[in-house]
Protein backbone atom coordinates (compact mmCIF):
# COMPACT_ATOMS: atom_id res chain seq x y z
CA UNK A 1 0.00 0.00 0.00
CA UNK A 2 1.44 3.73 -1.08
CA UNK A 3 2.78 5.22 1.85
CA UNK A 4 0.31 8.18 1.19
CA UNK A 5 -2.37 5.92 1.80
CA UNK A 6 -1.20 4.24 4.43
CA UNK A 7 -1.10 7.77 6.51
CA UNK A 8 -4.95 7.64 5.78
CA UNK A 9 -5.33 4.42 6.70
CA UNK A 10 -4.03 5.52 10.01
CA UNK A 11 -5.48 8.56 10.50
CA UNK A 12 -8.68 7.02 9.80
CA UNK A 13 -8.38 4.12 13.05
CA UNK A 14 -7.26 7.70 15.22
CA UNK A 15 -10.20 9.11 14.43
CA UNK A 16 -12.27 5.96 14.98
CA UNK A 17 -10.76 5.22 17.97
CA UNK A 18 -11.30 8.09 19.88
CA UNK A 19 -14.76 8.79 18.23
CA UNK A 20 -16.59 5.68 16.89
CA UNK A 21 -19.45 6.99 15.22
CA UNK A 22 -19.00 5.83 12.24
CA UNK A 23 -18.14 2.11 13.19
CA UNK A 24 -21.25 1.74 14.53
CA UNK A 25 -22.84 2.56 11.81
CA UNK A 26 -20.76 0.91 8.82
CA UNK A 27 -21.80 -2.29 11.13
CA UNK A 28 -25.49 -1.56 10.29
CA UNK A 29 -25.20 -1.18 7.09
CA UNK A 30 -22.78 -4.17 6.54
CA UNK A 31 -25.96 -5.99 8.24
CA UNK A 32 -28.52 -3.92 6.48
CA UNK A 33 -26.70 -4.13 2.64
CA UNK A 34 -29.33 -0.78 2.08
CA UNK A 35 -27.33 0.33 -1.17
CA UNK A 36 -27.16 -3.04 -2.48
CA UNK A 37 -26.93 -2.88 -6.68
CA UNK A 38 -27.62 0.84 -6.50
CA UNK A 39 -24.97 3.71 -7.36
CA UNK A 40 -24.52 6.75 -5.28
CA UNK A 41 -22.13 9.07 -6.04
CA UNK A 42 -20.57 11.53 -3.67
CA UNK A 43 -19.48 15.15 -4.44
CA UNK A 44 -16.99 16.15 -1.23
CA UNK A 45 -13.87 17.39 -0.37
CA UNK A 46 -11.67 14.48 0.11
CA UNK A 47 -10.02 14.69 3.52
CA UNK A 48 -9.61 11.87 5.87
CA UNK A 49 -12.54 12.52 7.62
CA UNK A 50 -14.54 12.03 4.13
CA UNK A 51 -12.63 8.83 4.22
CA UNK A 52 -14.01 8.01 7.26
CA UNK A 53 -17.21 8.12 6.07
CA UNK A 54 -16.97 6.58 2.88
CA UNK A 55 -15.23 3.52 4.10
CA UNK A 56 -18.32 2.64 6.23
CA UNK A 57 -20.97 3.90 3.53
CA UNK A 58 -18.90 0.80 1.29
CA UNK A 59 -19.89 -1.21 3.80
CA UNK A 60 -23.50 -1.29 2.92
CA UNK A 61 -23.15 -2.39 -0.85
CA UNK A 62 -23.49 -0.77 -3.84
CA UNK A 63 -21.22 1.55 -6.34
CA UNK A 64 -19.68 4.21 -5.10
CA UNK A 65 -18.04 7.13 -7.10
CA UNK A 66 -16.45 10.43 -5.46
CA UNK A 67 -15.54 13.69 -7.16
CA UNK A 68 -13.63 16.44 -5.62
CA UNK A 69 -15.72 19.34 -4.59
CA UNK A 70 -12.19 21.37 -4.78
CA UNK A 71 -8.71 20.45 -5.45
CA UNK A 72 -7.29 23.07 -3.04
CA UNK A 73 -9.26 20.66 -0.21
CA UNK A 74 -7.86 17.18 -1.91
CA UNK A 75 -5.72 15.09 -0.07
CA UNK A 76 -3.88 12.75 -2.33
CA UNK A 77 -3.45 9.99 0.21
CA UNK A 78 -7.46 10.07 0.76
CA UNK A 79 -7.30 9.40 -2.82
CA UNK A 80 -4.96 6.10 -2.91
CA UNK A 81 -7.01 4.99 -0.39
CA UNK A 82 -10.91 5.13 -1.44
CA UNK A 83 -9.90 3.69 -4.75
CA UNK A 84 -8.11 0.38 -2.89
CA UNK A 85 -11.25 0.18 -0.96
CA UNK A 86 -13.03 0.00 -5.11
CA UNK A 87 -14.18 3.33 -4.37
CA UNK A 88 -14.57 5.05 -8.15
CA UNK A 89 -12.51 8.03 -7.41
CA UNK A 90 -12.46 11.74 -9.86
CA UNK A 91 -10.44 14.48 -9.13
CA UNK A 92 -9.93 16.19 -12.54
CA UNK A 93 -6.12 15.55 -12.22
CA UNK A 94 -6.24 14.01 -15.22
CA UNK A 95 -8.34 16.97 -17.28
CA UNK A 96 -11.22 15.07 -17.50
CA UNK A 97 -14.50 17.07 -16.43
CA UNK A 98 -14.38 15.08 -13.29
CA UNK A 99 -18.30 15.34 -12.93
CA UNK A 100 -19.04 14.30 -16.12
CA UNK A 101 -16.91 11.29 -15.44
CA UNK A 102 -19.11 10.78 -12.33
CA UNK A 103 -22.28 11.11 -14.11
CA UNK A 104 -21.02 8.28 -16.43
CA UNK A 105 -21.40 5.80 -13.75
CA UNK A 106 -24.98 6.68 -13.69
CA UNK A 107 -26.02 7.09 -10.24
CA UNK A 108 -29.38 6.66 -8.58
CA UNK A 109 -28.72 8.51 -5.51
CA UNK A 110 -26.38 11.87 -5.30
CA UNK A 111 -24.56 13.69 -1.99
CA UNK A 112 -23.73 16.85 -2.79
CA UNK A 113 -21.67 20.03 -1.80
CA UNK A 114 -22.28 23.17 -3.65
CA UNK A 115 -25.20 21.29 -5.36
CA UNK A 116 -21.98 21.37 -8.06
CA UNK A 117 -22.80 17.96 -9.52
CA UNK A 118 -26.16 18.03 -9.76
CA UNK A 119 -25.66 21.51 -11.35
CA UNK A 120 -23.73 19.36 -14.28
CA UNK A 121 -26.60 16.66 -14.10
CA UNK A 122 -29.23 19.40 -14.77
CA UNK A 123 -27.33 21.62 -17.58
CA UNK A 124 -25.52 18.56 -19.52
CA UNK A 125 -26.91 15.10 -18.40
CA UNK A 126 -30.74 15.99 -18.42
CA UNK A 127 -31.22 12.44 -20.17
CA UNK A 128 -30.34 11.23 -16.98
CA UNK A 129 -32.54 12.99 -13.98
CA UNK A 130 -35.52 10.49 -14.58
CA UNK A 131 -33.35 7.68 -13.14
CA UNK A 132 -32.53 9.83 -10.22
CA UNK A 133 -34.07 8.73 -6.70
CA UNK A 134 -32.79 12.15 -5.16
CA UNK A 135 -29.87 14.03 -3.86
CA UNK A 136 -28.59 15.34 -0.37
CA UNK A 137 -27.54 19.01 -0.41
CA UNK A 138 -25.33 19.92 2.61
CA UNK A 139 -24.33 23.15 2.53
CA UNK A 140 -25.83 26.71 2.25
CA UNK A 141 -23.93 27.88 -1.06
CA UNK A 142 -25.69 24.70 -2.81
CA UNK A 143 -29.70 25.16 -0.91
CA UNK A 144 -29.02 28.60 -2.61
CA UNK A 145 -28.58 27.96 -5.74
CA UNK A 146 -31.02 25.53 -5.71
CA UNK A 147 -33.48 27.69 -4.71
CA UNK A 148 -32.94 29.93 -7.54
CA UNK A 149 -33.87 27.32 -9.90
CA UNK A 150 -37.19 27.69 -11.53
CA UNK A 151 -37.82 23.76 -10.87
CA UNK A 152 -36.12 21.32 -9.42
CA UNK A 153 -37.34 17.72 -11.21
CA UNK A 154 -36.23 15.86 -8.14
CA UNK A 155 -36.01 15.80 -4.63
CA UNK A 156 -33.60 17.48 -2.84
CA UNK A 157 -33.27 16.62 0.69
CA UNK A 158 -31.84 20.24 2.54
CA UNK A 159 -29.15 18.77 5.56
CA UNK A 160 -28.06 22.33 5.78
CA UNK A 161 -31.12 23.68 7.85
CA UNK A 162 -31.06 20.63 9.89
CA UNK A 163 -30.78 20.79 13.41
CA UNK A 164 -27.61 19.49 13.81
CA UNK A 165 -25.92 21.39 11.37
CA UNK A 166 -26.05 24.93 11.92
CA UNK A 167 -25.74 23.98 15.86
CA UNK A 168 -23.05 21.80 16.31
CA UNK A 169 -20.81 21.89 12.97
CA UNK A 170 -21.08 25.48 11.51
CA UNK A 171 -20.57 26.57 15.46
CA UNK A 172 -17.59 24.40 15.59
CA UNK A 173 -15.80 25.21 12.35
CA UNK A 174 -13.74 28.41 14.09
CA UNK A 175 -11.63 25.93 16.41
CA UNK A 176 -10.12 24.30 13.55
CA UNK A 177 -9.84 27.30 11.53
CA UNK A 178 -8.09 29.33 14.20
CA UNK A 179 -5.59 26.02 15.05
CA UNK A 180 -4.63 26.68 10.91
CA UNK A 181 -4.19 29.93 11.29
CA UNK A 182 -1.95 30.00 14.47
CA UNK A 183 0.03 26.80 12.76
CA UNK A 184 0.91 28.63 9.71
CA UNK A 185 1.81 32.55 10.79
CA UNK A 186 2.68 31.86 14.36
CA UNK A 187 0.28 34.33 15.62
CA UNK A 188 -0.74 34.92 18.82
CA UNK A 189 -4.68 35.51 18.81
CA UNK A 190 -4.83 37.62 22.27
CA UNK A 191 -5.13 40.98 21.53
CA UNK A 192 -5.79 40.79 18.09
CA UNK A 193 -8.06 42.54 16.03
CA UNK A 194 -10.23 40.51 13.72
CA UNK A 195 -12.75 41.12 11.75
CA UNK A 196 -15.62 38.11 10.71
CA UNK A 197 -17.75 38.65 7.20
CA UNK A 198 -20.46 37.14 7.36
CA UNK A 199 -22.85 36.25 10.55
CA UNK A 200 -24.41 33.12 9.79
CA UNK A 201 -23.66 30.02 11.80
CA UNK A 202 -20.33 29.49 10.74
CA UNK A 203 -19.11 33.38 11.44
CA UNK A 204 -20.70 33.13 14.71
CA UNK A 205 -18.50 29.99 15.94
CA UNK A 206 -15.82 31.80 14.48
CA UNK A 207 -15.83 35.23 16.02
CA UNK A 208 -17.08 33.13 19.63
CA UNK A 209 -14.02 31.05 19.50
CA UNK A 210 -11.79 34.08 18.40
CA UNK A 211 -13.01 36.34 21.56
CA UNK A 212 -12.34 33.16 23.86
CA UNK A 213 -8.74 32.88 22.66
CA UNK A 214 -8.51 36.86 23.83
CA UNK A 215 -9.25 38.51 20.01
CA UNK A 216 -10.84 41.97 19.47
CA UNK A 217 -13.91 40.97 17.31
CA UNK A 218 -15.53 42.85 15.05
CA UNK A 219 -18.72 41.79 12.91
CA UNK A 220 -19.59 42.79 8.86
CA UNK A 221 -22.73 41.54 7.79
CA UNK A 222 -25.03 43.36 5.21
CA UNK A 223 -28.26 41.57 6.57
CA UNK A 224 -29.60 44.24 9.21
CA UNK A 225 -30.76 41.45 11.40
CA UNK A 226 -27.64 39.44 11.87
CA UNK A 227 -26.20 42.88 12.31
CA UNK A 228 -28.46 43.67 15.63
CA UNK A 229 -27.39 39.92 16.67
CA UNK A 230 -24.00 40.75 16.77
CA UNK A 231 -24.72 43.59 18.97
CA UNK A 232 -26.51 41.84 21.02
CA UNK A 233 -23.55 39.34 21.09
CA UNK A 234 -21.50 41.94 22.32
CA UNK A 235 -19.52 42.36 18.59
CA UNK A 236 -18.71 45.86 16.95
CA UNK A 237 -20.37 46.07 13.74
CA UNK A 238 -18.57 48.39 11.33
CA UNK A 239 -18.92 49.11 8.16
CA UNK A 240 -16.51 46.59 5.46
CA UNK A 241 -14.18 49.19 4.21
CA UNK A 242 -13.68 50.10 8.31
CA UNK A 243 -13.08 46.17 9.44
CA UNK A 244 -10.94 45.85 6.63
CA UNK A 245 -8.90 49.23 7.42
CA UNK A 246 -8.63 48.33 11.19
CA UNK A 247 -8.53 44.69 11.70
CA UNK A 248 -4.96 42.41 11.54
CA UNK A 249 -7.12 38.89 10.43
CA UNK A 250 -9.87 39.20 8.53
CA UNK A 251 -12.30 36.22 7.71
CA UNK A 252 -15.01 35.74 5.25
CA UNK A 253 -18.15 33.26 6.27
CA UNK A 254 -20.49 34.21 3.66
CA UNK A 255 -21.23 31.62 0.90
CA UNK A 256 -20.90 34.42 -1.68
CA UNK A 257 -18.28 34.74 -4.54
CA UNK A 258 -16.81 38.15 -4.56
CA UNK A 259 -17.50 38.78 -1.39
CA UNK A 260 -14.25 41.10 -0.64
CA UNK A 261 -13.06 42.85 -3.98
CA UNK A 262 -9.81 44.34 -4.74
CA UNK A 263 -11.20 47.72 -4.81
CA UNK A 264 -11.88 47.10 -1.08
CA UNK A 265 -8.40 45.25 -0.50
CA UNK A 266 -6.82 48.80 -1.27
CA UNK A 267 -7.91 50.22 1.78
CA UNK A 268 -6.36 47.07 4.24
CA UNK A 269 -5.01 48.08 6.79
CA UNK A 270 -0.52 47.09 6.02
CA UNK A 271 -0.27 43.46 7.44
CA UNK A 272 -3.89 42.20 7.14
CA UNK A 273 -4.31 38.51 6.75
CA UNK A 274 -7.23 37.48 4.85
CA UNK A 275 -8.42 34.20 5.53
CA UNK A 276 -11.55 32.03 4.35
CA UNK A 277 -14.13 29.46 5.73
CA UNK A 278 -16.74 29.64 2.89
CA UNK A 279 -17.70 26.80 0.95
CA UNK A 280 -15.77 27.95 -2.15
CA UNK A 281 -11.97 29.37 -3.09
CA UNK A 282 -13.77 32.66 -5.04
CA UNK A 283 -14.75 34.79 -1.61
CA UNK A 284 -11.94 36.93 -1.55
CA UNK A 285 -10.56 38.14 -4.72
CA UNK A 286 -7.11 35.93 -4.59
CA UNK A 287 -7.49 35.74 -8.47
CA UNK A 288 -7.01 39.31 -9.17
CA UNK A 289 -4.25 39.74 -6.03
CA UNK A 290 -1.02 39.05 -8.19
CA UNK A 291 -2.59 41.25 -11.03
CA UNK A 292 -2.06 44.70 -8.74
CA UNK A 293 0.47 43.61 -6.58
CA UNK A 294 3.89 45.23 -6.93
CA UNK A 295 5.52 42.13 -5.36
CA UNK A 296 4.60 38.50 -4.06
CA UNK A 297 6.68 36.52 -1.31
CA UNK A 298 5.39 32.91 -1.24
CA UNK A 299 5.85 30.92 1.94
CA UNK A 300 4.11 27.63 0.21
CA UNK A 301 0.91 26.90 -0.90
CA UNK A 302 -0.31 27.90 2.19
CA UNK A 303 0.81 31.45 3.07
CA UNK A 304 1.24 34.20 0.39
CA UNK A 305 2.36 37.85 0.95
CA UNK A 306 1.41 40.52 -1.94
CA UNK A 307 2.77 43.80 -1.87
CA UNK A 308 0.02 46.66 -2.99
CA UNK A 309 0.88 50.04 -4.53
CA UNK A 310 1.60 52.47 -1.54
CA UNK A 311 3.90 49.72 0.35
CA UNK A 312 0.59 47.87 2.24
CA UNK A 313 1.52 43.73 2.29
CA UNK A 314 -1.58 41.48 2.47
CA UNK A 315 -1.34 37.73 3.52
CA UNK A 316 -3.49 35.43 1.88
CA UNK A 317 -4.00 31.49 3.78
CA UNK A 318 -4.45 28.36 2.01
CA UNK A 319 -5.16 30.36 -1.53
CA UNK A 320 -8.62 31.53 -0.33
CA UNK A 321 -9.65 28.38 -0.34
CA UNK A 322 -11.68 27.14 3.55
CA UNK A 323 -8.45 26.64 5.78
CA UNK A 324 -10.12 24.30 7.69
CA UNK A 325 -10.63 22.12 5.23
CA UNK A 326 -7.41 22.71 3.15
CA UNK A 327 -5.09 22.22 6.31
CA UNK A 328 -7.98 18.83 7.79
CA UNK A 329 -7.47 20.86 10.64
CA UNK A 330 -9.95 21.01 13.77
CA UNK A 331 -12.03 18.52 15.74
CA UNK A 332 -13.36 15.52 13.71
CA UNK A 333 -16.51 15.08 15.62
CA UNK A 334 -18.90 17.54 14.20
CA UNK A 335 -17.83 17.23 10.76
CA UNK A 336 -18.73 13.59 11.29
CA UNK A 337 -22.28 14.57 12.74
CA UNK A 338 -22.89 15.90 9.44
CA UNK A 339 -21.64 13.00 7.66
CA UNK A 340 -23.56 10.36 9.98
CA UNK A 341 -26.38 12.23 8.79
CA UNK A 342 -25.64 12.57 5.32
CA UNK A 343 -25.12 8.70 5.64
CA UNK A 344 -28.12 7.88 6.86
CA UNK A 345 -30.62 10.46 4.84
CA UNK A 346 -28.89 8.54 1.87
CA UNK A 347 -30.24 5.32 3.22
CA UNK A 348 -33.68 6.76 3.99
CA UNK A 349 -33.94 7.79 0.57
CA UNK A 350 -33.57 4.04 -0.45
CA UNK A 351 -36.57 2.94 0.96
CA UNK A 352 -38.59 6.64 0.81
CA UNK A 353 -39.46 7.91 -2.09
CA UNK A 354 -39.36 11.60 -2.37
CA UNK A 355 -41.33 13.85 -4.73
CA UNK A 356 -39.47 16.82 -6.84
CA UNK A 357 -38.21 19.95 -4.81
CA UNK A 358 -36.80 20.79 -1.68
CA UNK A 359 -37.66 18.42 1.22
CA UNK A 360 -36.42 19.37 5.04
CA UNK A 361 -34.37 16.92 6.89
CA UNK A 362 -36.92 14.03 8.84
CA UNK A 363 -36.18 14.96 12.32
CA UNK A 364 -35.77 11.04 13.37
CA UNK A 365 -32.86 11.07 11.61
CA UNK A 366 -31.24 13.78 13.54
CA UNK A 367 -32.75 12.20 16.54
CA UNK A 368 -30.61 8.67 15.45
CA UNK A 369 -27.29 10.53 14.90
CA UNK A 370 -27.70 12.50 18.43
CA UNK A 371 -28.18 9.44 20.23
CA UNK A 372 -25.72 7.38 18.30
CA UNK A 373 -23.03 10.24 19.27
CA UNK A 374 -23.81 10.70 22.91
CA UNK A 375 -22.77 6.76 23.07
CA UNK A 376 -20.05 7.30 21.30
CA UNK A 377 -18.70 10.44 23.43
CA UNK A 378 -20.36 9.41 26.59
CA UNK A 379 -20.22 5.72 26.32
CA UNK A 380 -23.14 3.19 28.03
CA UNK A 381 -25.06 4.69 30.14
Amino acid sequence: MPATAAATAAEISRINTFFPLMPRLGNRWASRRPFEDLTVAVNAHLTSLTAVLLGELALGGGRWVVTAANTATTDLGVVNWLREQGVAVYTGGDLRNRHLAALDHEPVLIADVGFELCSTLLSQRRDQVADLLAAVEITRTGVTRFRQLDRLPFGVVNLNDGRLKPSIENRHVGEGLWDSVREITGMHLAGRTVAVVGYGPVGQGIAKYARAAGSVVAVVDKDPVQRLVAHYDGFATPTLGEAVAQAEILVTATGVSGAIKLDTLRGARSGLVLVNAGHGGDEIDVAGLPEVSERAVDFGRLCTRYRLPGGAWLSVLGQGHPLNIVTNAGSPEPVLLHFATMGLTLEWLVSNRVTPGEHALPPSIEDEVATLALGAVQGPR
